[in-house]
């Protein structure tokens, strides 16, 4: 039986994907010892070892699907199932611990408020992944949801890229239009390859980028004013 030839663009998706996750966090976690920042408590520390392992493994992942090695890809699919489940409890205390945080935060709004957006993105993410599970026996939607969980989680690194480049002023525009190219690569390799618009990157790919003009609204609304108040003081 001749060898299944699977398509290059996932793997290289991913390891550009995981380019964009270090430069993102090179200055304040990788490389940091080269760079003048503050001190960094336990939570960043194992937050970032945590996320950083996910984004590895799935790397991996994409490249043993590439070399048809789906016996392995499966059998680290269980490993990451509970990979995935630390990433979001981690993830969601450090967004906890951050509503009380007392620094700037991008377009005029104070930490009690932006914390609806890395809440948004971690709850993104755990629904995701776990729709990328259930359906495990579908490969088509599978790797679609899986890719869409790994763009839904790079906000955080290129928001650092943003402030880093002095895009503070246009944060919604630039974070919109990233997601979008990421989702758009997607789209446009299904179609060069396919001829198809799948409707995970149909539908799921479209509100995901029209989310962040939902986030960046919701985030300053009286209703959850309530409820990052009450974060904020989890963590004072």
């Amino acid at each position: 039986m001749a060898a299944v030839v699977r398509p290059r663009f996932y793997p290289a998706f991913a390891l550009a994907l995981a380019l964009v996750v270090f430069a993102g966090f090179a200055r304040t976690f990788y490389l940091r010892q080269w760079f003048d920042v503050p001190p960094i408590t336990l939570l960043p520390v194992l937050h970032g070892i945590v996320f950083t392992a996910w984004v590895a493994l799935f790397v991996i992942q994409t490249r043993l699907i590439a070399a048809n090695n789906v016996r392995a890809h499966m059998r680290l699919g269980i490993a990451g199932v509970a990979l995935a489940a630390l990433v979001f409890l981690v993830g969601l205390v450090t967004v906890v611990v951050s509503a009380s945080a007392s620094r700037p935060r991008p377009m005029g709004m104070v930490s009690y408020q932006f914390v609806f957006v890395p809440f948004f993105i971690i709850c993104a993410f755990a629904g995701l992944v776990t729709a990328a599970v259930l359906l495990r026996r579908r490969p088509d939607f599978h790797k679609r949801f899986m890719t869409l969980a790994m763009i839904t989680v790079l906000p955080p690194a290129t928001a650092r890229l943003i402030n880093l480049f002095g895009g503070n002023m246009h944060f919604l525009l630039l974070q919109t239009t990233l997601t979008a190219v990421f989702v758009i690569c997607c789209v446009g390799f299904d179609w060069l390859r396919h001829r198809i618009l799948h409707p995970v990157y149909a539908v799921g790919g479209t509100l995901l980028v029209l989310s962040w003009p939902f986030r960046v609204w919701f985030a300053r609304t009286a209703a959850w004013e309530q409820v990052g108040k009450w974060m904020a003081s989890l963590s004072s």
